[in-house]
Formats: structure tokens, C-alpha cells, sequence
């Protein structure tokens, strides 16, 4: 079951929303707990305060008894049933209080049973009672003695507690409407910053739907870093799909100007049936046949070239080709160099098998005895990608410069006492320079002929597995 809409712009908002809910409950939460905290705290201070003006307001008459009138400046002690009282009265007959507020309706204030409640240290206890009206009250009450006697009195100042508790409630309903609007607010702003922020996903859709209906070549302008990579590789693509069509139609091309020839000849064979038609159409035919598999191997390059999923060790595959060879070529010494381990081409294995083959069986048709396969790391490309060298060397008779440049001609042989078709090195060179690569052609250190290829290497972090 889906939990997220595949919309992106919804799922970050969603997100968001969810973030910003769980962010100011827990915030409301702390703000609320530490609200009513301070607010207990405040209430208690009030009620210890008026209990020392009450303590501080009386004392004992010339006959001893206990005599003032507080003066605490609040109407609330006046008015009868308020849940705001004082009282005075000895410590040993609480219930009979000698001094006591307006807001006491009788002479007695009822008090419960506190034998569980201690006084503390400063000879204070508080704690909640209800009163004559059924509201709840905090009673504090403090034990001292007044004047010369020893005779102990308990002062008790009580408090309603119904102002403190729509206290908390209404800050709690004010916190509750901020932040409420705050989250809704956060939740729209949200909303526009993300539809915003997306607008260049919005103009890279429409740049490749341009690209797409041929009124652009590919995506352009300035994208955020973000997607500025998405955007090299979707031009990146477009360009590798506009190379592979025009290579498809260059190919054709080529390949009709291949066939040109050889099917005029068997026309013109037709039209003469007094010569050796037989073997000159079989001829042509075969020369045909070459050419068009040689084209569509190139079609089939070029399509599969940067492949992200193309990947052949390099190992496996030289061993078994110089096995091959050893077995062709049982009188030329095969050395290999390098650490093939670790290297790994980015393409097909059967393109490394050709490159490697014609190389091998080129060089064994030249070499006296001994032919050195070399491995090693061969630079970087013009897309910084880095490339395999793969170096092949006889001790041949070997090539001038000029040679050189003519081997690479397709169908051109040098040296026409050895089998072959002359096919090999300009397959070899087609082949590098569809995956990106080159080939060179030197001398070796032998006196021989040394060829270079250079492909792609596949990095670890590119690794498909």
C-alpha cells in the first residue's frame, strides 16, 4: 500500500506537515507543562505573601489576648464566600478561630483531618480542602508564637483555586490558536516554497519536450547545482542518441557505396555470359557479404556503446585468447604484463574478444618468436572517464611511418604473401573509436610492430552488480 503520493511536490509537503504538527505538539506540550509550573509556583507566593502581612498584622493586647486587623488590599477577603480567606486561631483549637476574614460566613471554618500532612521545617503545610460554596481552595497555614507567651497560634491564608485553573486553560486555548494559525501558515508557505522550488524541474520537462517535438537540441540555460547533473545527462543522452542516428545513416551510406561496386560488376557479368560469370558473382557475393557484416557489426558498436550495465573483466578474456593462440602459434613465446586482476572494460565482452583477436593473430602472422601482451592504466578521455591501454608487440619486420598510416585502410594489405583480408586493423580502429577510445601504431623495442588500443575502463563506484 502506498503511504506517499508519487507527486513529489505533495510528498515534501506531506512530510512537512507532519514535521510541523509533531514540532508544535511537543513544543505545546513543553510550553503548557512549564506554564502551569510557574503559574502554581506564583499562586503559592501569593498566598505565602498575604500569610506574612496577616503574621506580620498581629499581636497580643495589654490582656494577652490576640488582637489586629489585616489590611491585605484585596476586596476578595471581603466578599463572603469568595474562596479567598484568613483566619487566626490557636494552634491547639484551629476550628475556633479568634481573628478571621469577611469572606468567612460563620465563626467556624471547617478543617479536615491533617494529621498526615506535616509542617515542614519553617513550620508551614499546604494543601487543598473545598469550601462551604464547593469550591477548591489551597490552605496555607504557618505556626508561630505572638508576643510573650508561649502559647503556640497557626495563621491560615486560603486561596481559590478556580482563577489559577482558567488561568492555565486560557493560556493553554491562546497557545493552542497560535500555534494552530502558525502550523497552517507554515504548512501554505511550505507549499509555495516547494511549488517554487521545483520550477526548474518544471522548465527541464518543458526544454525536453522541446528536445522531443525538434525545436530544440538539447536542454538550456542555467539549472540549480542541484539537477544541473540530471540535466548534463539528459544532454548527454540527447547527444549520444543524435550520434547513433547519425552514424546509422553515414553507415547506410558507406554501405551502399560498398555494394555500388560489386553489384555493378555482376551486372555487367550478367550482360557477358561468355566469361567466368560463376566466379566472379561468387566473389562479388562474398565481398558483399563481408561488407555488410562488417556494417552491421559497426551498428551494433555503436548502439551498445556506454552502456552503464556493459561490463567485461579483462582477465578471463586475454587468458583465453592466449591460450588460443598458444595453440595456433605453438613456436612464438606469449608473455603477458600488467595486472589484469582489477581492470574491467565498460562494454561488451565480444568487442574485447575482436580487439584482442585481431591484434593477437595480426601480430602472430608477423612475429619470429616471441609476442608481449601489455596491460596498464592509459590516461583519461575527453569526458575525464579513464582508459584502458592495451599494448601488443612483436619482433616482426615491423611497419615505416608511411606503412603505418596505409594498415589502417580498410581492405589494405601490406604484405600480401600472408593470409588475411586486410580487415583487421581498421576493425580494430572502429571498434576504439565507437567506445571512445584510439589505437596507435609504433615500433616496438623488439624492431617490431607495437599497437596500442585504448578503452574504457569501468571504475569500482560505477561497478553494476
Amino acid at each position: 500500500m502506498r503511504l506517499l503520493p508519487r507527486s513529489l511536490a505533495m510528498r515534501l509537503l506531506v512530510i512537512n506537515a507532519l514535521w510541523t504538527a509533531a514540532a508544535l505538539l511537543i513544543t505545546g506540550l513543553v510550553l503548557t507543562s512549564l506554564f502551569r509550573v510557574n503559574a502554581e509556583n506564583n499562586f503559592r507566593s501569593v498566598l505565602l505573601a498575604h500569610t506574612f502581612n496577616v503574621m506580620g498584622a498581629i499581636d497580643r493586647d495589654a490582656e494577652g489576648k490576640l488582637s489586629g486587623l489585616p489590611n491585605l488590599g484585596d476586596a476578595r477577603f471581603q466578599a463572603p464566600l469568595s474562596g479567598w480567606y484568613w483566619s487566626v486561631a490557636l494552634a491547639n483549637a484551629p476550628q475556633s478561630p479568634l481573628l478571621y476574614s469577611q469572606s468567612i460566613t460563620g465563626e467556624q471554618l471547617s478543617v479536615p483531618d491533617t494529621s498526615e500532612q506535616p509542617f515542614n521545617d519553617q513550620f508551614q503545610r499546604s494543601y487543598q480542602v473545598t469550601d462551604e460554596a464547593g469550591q477548591s481552595v489551597q490552605r496555607l497555614e504557618a505556626q508561630l508564637f505572638v508576643g510573650e507567651s508561649d502559647e503556640l497560634v497557626q495563621v491560615t491564608v486560603a486561596g481559590n483555586r478556580s482563577g489559577l485553573a482558567e488561568t492555565i486553560n486560557t493560556f493553554n486555548r491562546s497557545l493552542a490558536i497560535a500555534f494552530g494559525l502558525f502550523g497552517l501558515g507554515s504548512v501554505l508557505a511550505n507549499y509555495f516554497v516547494i511549488r517554487f522550488g521545483l520550477r526548474p524541474l518544471q522548465r527541464a520537462r518543458r526544454d525536453l519536450a522541446s528536445v522531443r517535438n525538434g525545436s530544440a537540441e538539447q536542454l538550456e540555460g542555467e539549472y540549480p547545482v542541484e539537477i544541473a547533473p540530471l540535466v548534463q545527462e539528459i544532454n548527454g543522452l540527447v547527444e549520444a542518441n543524435m550520434a547513433v542516428m547519425t552514424r546509422a545513416r553515414t553507415q547506410v551510406g558507406n554501405l551502399a557505396h560498398a555494394l555500388k561496386t560489386p553489384l555493378a560488376v555482376v551486372l555487367n557479368e550478367m550482360r557477358n555470359p561468355g566469361t567466368r560469370m560463376r566466379d566472379t558473382v561468387s566473389e562479388q557475393a562474398g565481398m558483399m557479404q563481408m561488407q555488410i557484416q562488417t556494417y552491421l557489426d559497426r551498428a551494433r558498436i555503436g548502439a551498445q556503446r556506454g552502456g552503464v550495465t556493459a561490463r567485461t573483466p579483462i582477465k578471463p578474456v586475454v587468458e583465453r585468447l592466449l591460450r588460443v593462440m598458444k595453440r595456433l602459434s605453438p613456436d612464438i613465446d606469449f608473455k603477458l604484463q600488467g595486472h589484469a586482476d582489477s581492470m574491467v572494460f565498460q562494454g561488451e565482452e565480444q568487442d574485447l574478444e575482436e580487439v584482442l583477436g585481431n591484434l593477437l593473430e595480426n601480430a602472430s602472422r608477423f612475429a619470429k618468436s616471441e609476442i608481449v601482451l601489455s596491460l596498464e592504466l592509459g590516461g583519461l578521455s575527453k569526458r575525464n572517464r579513464p582508459l584502458l591501454k592495451m599494448s601488443i608487440s612483436d619482433d616482426g619486420p615491423g611497419l615505416d611511418p608511411q606503412q603505418r598510416l596505409s594498415a589502417l585502410q580498410r581492405g589494405k594489405r601490406l604484405d600480401e604473401s600472408k593470409p588475411g583480408s586486410g580487415l583487421g586493423l581498421s576493425i580494430v580502429k572502429d571498434i576504439c573509436e565507437e567506445y571512445g577510445g584510439d589505437l596507435s601504431l609504433s615500433q616496438s623495442q623488439s624492431g617490431g610492430l607495437k599497437v596500442a588500443v585504448f578503452l574504457p575502463q569501468l571504475l569500482e563506484k560505477d561497478a553494476i552488480v
